[in-house]
């Protein structure tokens, strides 16, 4: 104990549930939080349900001051990391960080992942990511004025300082950018009709009676277009069919799309309703109000954005304007289906071919997320 802070490993099934609860008290005020459901956070902490744990250890910890919890962080051991980079297998990671504008609590946490860390002998940490690179990352620093996205993390203004004072040093960032539309000038139109002249590339919509042909498609797509990216690591078949079905209940074939060459799939774009305008009516709970404002937010009153989770292209088709393609037909079939604005990322910082695109489009960045390293002594 330092200070009054008591740092504590989770143990317990009661720890587990102060450790999920802790934001919702914590951030519950804030205009821009979107409370996750409680029964998804248990699942998500639940290493009998979620397949991260099949091959990542993870420690949870929680901060008490005075015998209130005052911050939770979770360090994690990620085994695949080092076989997919193995100049980087002294990293590992922490994430699920959360404590009001209290340096000491911070650090006593960030303190506490670090021990835990070197324990697993990792002498760089990493994060936040929650759990590994295949799901939410990054510290908000930029764009603390809007909503988070589906899938984008959200944290209060004053965050950034508590991991600079810290010692924190920036080792990515990632962007988020916003569309409208209407503000698009069709620039890649030209494009696009060069491409779809004859009858060798086409776009169509995901097929949901082939659902996992679509899948298992989507997997081999992604894999091997983020091979080279920083910090990607491929699903595994647990973890895709994990994440699948958390998104399938949302997908619209009308903003999920496959480009095919000669009938054979080559690149895709999934795009789904902006959830967290649904969760956000939901307040944690599925009951006894919330599935109803999910159902009328999601089927009724229709949310009135749409974010893109992924894009890819094989590499061998790269260089061909494929890219642009999808993003094309992605703002047309956004505008079609009866949205007028979207979100797309997260995008690496120095990923031009991809930015380059976007901005052709006349997208505003709107957010910035960023990955800190810090050396464990």
């Amino acid at each position: 104990m330092t200070g009054g802070i008591q740092i504590q490993p989770v143990r317990t099934a009661e720890d587990t549930t102060a450790f999920i609860r802790f934001p919702y008290r914590l951030l519950g005020g804030d205009p821009h939080w979107v409370p996750p459901l409680l029964m998804e956070r248990k699942e998500f902490y639940d290493p009998l349900k979620n397949p991260v744990y099949e091959y990542a250890q993870v420690q949870l910890f929680l901060a008490r001051r005075d015998g209130q919890v005052a911050g939770t962080i979770a360090a994690v051991h990620n085994t695949r990391y080092g076989q997919f980079h193995p100049d980087e297998a002294q990293v590992g990671f922490f994430g699920a960080f959360d404590c009001g504008p209290d340096q000491a609590v911070a650090d006593a946490l960030f303190g506490a992942a670090q021990d835990w860390l070197r324990q697993q002998g990792k002498p760089v940490m990493r994060g936040p990511v929650n759990l590994t690179t295949n799901d939410v990352v990054g510290l908000l620093v930029e764009g603390f004025d809007e909503d988070p996205a589906l899938m984008m993390p959200y944290n209060p203004a004053y965050y950034p300082g508590l991991f600079q004072a810290a010692g924190f040093a920036p080792a990515k960032d990632l962007y988020a950018f916003a569309m409208r539309t209407d503000e698009y000038d069709g620039r890649l139109k030209r494009v696009a009709d060069r491409l779809t002249a004859g009858s060798h590339v086409r776009i169509r919509s995901i097929d949901m009676k082939h659902w996992e042909d679509e899948l298992a498609f989507v997997r081999t797509c992604y894999n091997e277009a983020w091979a080279n990216n920083w910090g990607f690591v491929p699903w595994t078949d647990r973890e895709l069919e994990y994440i699948a079905r958390e998104l399938k209940p949302l997908v619209d074939p009308r903003l999920a799309h496959m480009a095919e060459i000669d009938g054979a799939p080559c690149g895709f774009a999934i795009s789904v309703p902006d959830a967290n305008e649904a969760l956000k009516l939901a307040r944690g709970r599925l009951f006894p109000l919330g599935l109803l404002r999910l159902f009328w937010k999601l089927k009724v009153s229709k949310c009135s954005r749409i974010r893109t989770i992924a894009m890819g292209v094989l590499p061998r088709h790269r260089k061909r304007g494929l890219d642009a393609l999808l993003v094309h037909h992605l703002v047309e079939s956004t505008e079609a289906a009866g949205y007028h604005q979207g979100e797309m990322g997260w995008i690496l910082a120095d990923n031009q071919p991809m930015l380059s695109a976007i901005r052709q489009l006349g997208a505003r960045r709107s957010k910035v997320y960023r990955v800190y390293d810090r050396a464990v002594s």
